[in-house]
């Protein structure tokens, strides 16, 4: 068998696996931005530009909340790469 993905493309995919049977719901910014090797305040400005693609925030008066479903977190991160492993 011909092995696509490298090594280390296999253990991001490993811990995405690991990462939504943690937080089956939604995911936390924290958590999200560990994932992708970036700041929380950088992920959190994104979400709220609107120019992340698997965010979604809000305001009330002076406070922000921020959501990232986990499905949604998934099929973004992974674009078919299962579909390619298979």
């Amino acid at each position: 068998m011909i092995h696509i993905f490298s090594t280390a493309v296999a253990d991001q995919l490993t811990a995405l696996e690991q990462l939504a049977d943690r937080y089956p719901l939604y995911i936390p910014v924290s958590a999200a931005a560990d994932y992708l090797h970036i700041k929380e305040a950088g992920l959190r400005a994104a979400i709220e530009q609107g120019t992340c693609p698997f965010g979604i925030s809000w305001r009330l008066g002076d406070r922000a909340a921020y959501k990232i479903p986990t499905i949604t977190f998934v099929a973004w991160v992974t674009k078919g790469a299962y579909a390619l492993s298979a």
